[in-house]
């Protein structure tokens, strides 16, 4: 039973061992946009492959290659001149798995990494050779393989995130504390302080640019980072400081003195 089916670009492209690319410019090729069918394209020297659903179909509908015209009736096999019928048709949710005919089910994804089977067309070309067990020169197989770390970054941010930016989990995070320092004059002794007492164990960004809240916390949002301590003249006169998780889950004033148990204790907590 025929079905709305799409072409899989790359299934198509590995099948014919070339890139493929839609055509967008329909001058010289006398075809009509819209219109476009695979009756009589031999005559154009077109190569014409079909998916493997379409085999032996019949009574359809196809394009006449004439503005405002189709053709009804047609018989694959009898008035197509195919040179092959192959699987290129981009899978539907539902459709029988070609392998065990379970449902398959689609789902969006990203590709963090790759395999290339490069055979031996490089090893050849560059003439190498090693001597197998029975003394006979052979041409070594060659792969490799690619990860995108820019990509992972990604997935995590898509996985780990709010309206404000990006929620780094603790083993990624570029910076597990962030300390944000307001009135900057008046905490600036007090921020160098903390900062130097936790970077001796981890990794700490200290904002001293003298920037207004907004912009500190909005900042402070986008690097992500999994705490957040918050330094302001009026809670240092009062001993504290202000202790948040980058999700806004947890939020606590702390005596300065306990700072350091209160980033660990926090840090044993978020992701």
């Amino acid at each position: 039973k025929l079905v709305d089916l799409q072409v899989n670009e790359l299934k198509l492209e590995k099948h014919l061992g070339t890139e493929v690319f839609p055509l967008t410019d329909y001058e010289g090729v006398d075809l009509a946009i819209g219109f476009v069918g695979a009756y009589n394209l031999n005559a154009k020297n077109i190569q014409l492959v079909f998916d493997k659903s379409l085999e032996g179909e019949r009574n359809i509908v196809c394009g006449a290659n004439k503005n405002d015209y189709h053709l009804r009736g047609v018989s694959v096999e009898r008035d197509l001149n195919i040179d092959e019928f192959v699987d290129i048709a981009r899978v539907n949710n539902g459709e029988s798995c070609a392998h065990c005919e379970s449902p398959l089910k689609v789902s969006r994804g990203i590709e963090v990494g790759n395999i290339f089977q490069l055979g031996t067309k490089y090893s050849k070309t560059m003439g190498m050779e090693y001597m197998d067990e029975d003394g006979k020169l052979q041409t070594p197989v060659m792969g490799c393989y690619g990860i995108g770390v820019g990509r992972l970054l990604a997935c995590v941010i898509e996985d780990n995130h709010d309206d404000y930016g990006p929620i780094w989990p603790k083993a990624v995070a570029p910076w597990l504390i962030h300390i944000c320092m307001l009135n900057k004059s008046e905490v600036n002794d007090l921020g160098q302080e903390i900062y130097k007492e936790l970077s001796k164990d981890f990794d700490v960004l200290l904002d001293d640019r003298g920037m207004g809240a907004g912009v500190q916390f909005a900042d402070a949002d986008l690097l992500g980072a999994p705490v957040r301590i918050i330094l302001s003249k009026r809670n240092a006169a009062n001993g504290q400081a202000e202790i948040v998780t980058r999700d806004k889950s947890i939020k606590k004033l702390v005596p300065v003195s306990d700072v350091r148990k209160e980033v660990v204790a926090l840090l044993a907590l978020v992701n």
